[in-house]
């Protein structure tokens, strides 16, 4: 036998026992597929009345938008959260910004802080459209701006800077495609795709908040139930943040926070758009004691130094030079 020849055999055979393995997860899945596409939309809303709110907003408290440090400050920090997520997912790093003197914006994205139903039908579109305009607004007020995202937060951001000028993005486990693992068959995005058909609703709870210290589950604000399609509109945001063309004019300083370890957002991918940055002041830090919520994990407090040592050094590079 040729070569080419048993490299085809060798590449069919491995064909079938993938296909083989799919049958396999997608039977044992089955029960559980089944179970999802039956469980009935008003589950929802007991987990929403259990969520402490706002009395006067209805907004989930930790969820809430902010406004922090002096009006008159020259610099700015907008805080972008992610997918499902709140501004209370970067823990005290907000404060801590505003005590070193920047105003501090936490941004509450469309959809969120509220009610999963809200976040059913929003669009990639309105998201980026909401930073887009917050970003816009810092700038009529400051001289520079630097955006902090989590998560999806960090895709956004990274559209953002992509389309206006800004003076800094930090990311922070940020999205630009799911973590695959071996076992599970088929890529996430697959499974994603087929479970926004199978079922409306996922659930996401504490039990999967991707944080390797368990005590920080309880604080870190969350929709309790997600809506699957919003996944399918997840994906298509990270393509489009780590599309080459969307990287190519990323030319501000940039900082990115990662974890080996992150199950949620895949590591692999935020190293290709990181590389693909076109920056000249850009670095990756690797924190492999924390998990997806590196703000609250293991690594935070050096997490948050970082993030203080990269604003502290566009704040001195945009300053103006001193009068003679």
């Amino acid at each position: 036998m040729s070569q080419p020849e048993a490299v085809c055999r060798h590449a069919e055979t491995k064909g079938r026992r993938g296909r083989r393995l799919l049958i396999i997860l997608l039977l044992l899945a089955a029960p559980l597929l089944l179970a999802c596409s039956m469980i009935p939309s008003f589950l929802i809303d007991p987990a929403d009345r259990r969520a402490p709110r706002d009395s006067a907003t209805g907004v989930m408290l930790g969820a809430e938008e902010r406004n922090l440090g002096p009006e008159d400050a020259p610099g700015a920090v907008l805080f972008v959260h992610g997918f499902a997520g709140a501004g209370n997912n970067f823990n005290e790093l907000p404060e801590r910004l505003a005590a070193k003197g920047w105003r501090v914006r936490v941004m509450r994205l469309p959809g969120h802080g509220t009610s999963p139903r809200d976040l059913e039908n929003v669009t990639a579109g309105e998201l980026l459209d909401a930073v887009l305009s917050e970003t816009k607004a810092l700038r009529e007020k400051h001289a520079h701006v630097v955006l902090v995202g989590h998560s999806m937060g960090g895709a956004l951001s990274t559209l953002t800077a992509a389309q206006i000028p800004v003076d800094g993005i930090v990311l922070g486990g940020a999205y630009f495609g799911m973590t695959d693992r071996w076992y599970y068959g088929m890529k996430p995005e697959r499974w994603t795709k087929v479970g926004s058909v199978i079922s409306r609703w996922a659930y996401k709870g504490r039990l999967f908040t991707q944080v390797n210290r368990k005590e920080a589950k309880k604080q870190i604000v969350s929709y309790t139930w997600i809506p699957t399609k919003t996944g399918v509109m997840l994906i298509d945001l990270g393509r489009r943040a780590n599309d080459i063309g969307t990287l190519s004019r990323v030319t501000c300083p940039v900082l990115m926070i990662h974890s080996h370890g992150d199950i949620a957002a895949s590591p692999k991918a935020a190293e290709h758009a990181f590389k693909a940055m076109a920056s000249d002041k850009k670095r990756l830090l690797w924190f492999d004691r924390s998990n997806h919520h590196i703000y609250w994990d293991y690594d935070a407090e050096a997490v948050a130094k970082a993030v203080e040592a990269f604003c502290d050094q566009i704040e001195t590079s945009s300053s103006p030079p001193p009068e003679r």
